[in-house]
């Protein structure tokens, strides 16, 4: 009789983790209450039955969870456990991306705030957030885009001869 209930406890808790799988993944509850019972199972054998039977017990559940492993693996069940897109970026996206923000490369505009080093500043009607090259440029100040990587634009203060051509300016 003991035996019976060890292998109905294993048995039942494998059969949970198959609905688990099958019918409602993402739930948890099947799964975690048929380790348990999985778990209560092999416990009893070794309670009731010694160790031998406490070893048989484990023995036979790991087999019947391996074949259960490669069921789910056959049938493409597993599949539905893994998360088959990428989440790497589309090279394509990227090299987009990246044209239309290098776009401000070169281009001259005025400083909205100051930049210390950090701040905005307004290229062609449109404001950027920015970064200097360390020195500190005064709010009203012409600066040139000289840099960017996936973040942020590198400015450093536009010389005179850059500033006679800067946008909105009467020379």
């Amino acid at each position: 009789m003991s035996l019976l209930i060890a292998i109905a406890l294993i048995l039942f808790g494998l059969v949970l983790l198959g609905l688990e799988i099958y019918l409602v993944p993402g739930v948890n509850v099947f799964g975690v209450i048929g380790v348990i019972s999985v778990g209560v199972g092999v416990v009893y054998a070794f309670v009731t039955l010694g160790p031998l039977g406490g070893i048989l017990a484990l023995a036979g559940a790991l087999l019947a969870g391996g074949g259960l492993v490669t069921y789910l693996w056959q049938t493409g069940a597993w599949d539905r456990l893994i998360l088959a897109d990428a989440l790497n970026r589309d090279d394509l996206a990227d090299a987009a991306e990246k044209d239309s923000r290098s776009r401000w490369l070169g281009e001259i505009g005025t400083a909205v705030t100051p930049l210390r080093p950090t701040g905005i500043v307004e290229v062609g009607g449109e404001r950027l957030e920015v970064l200097t090259e360390g020195a500190f440029i005064a709010a009203g100040s012409h600066v040139k885009v000289v840099a960017m990587d996936r973040r942020r634009y590198f400015v450093r203060l536009a010389g005179e001869e850059e500033k006679e051509g800067a946008p909105g300016e009467a020379a």
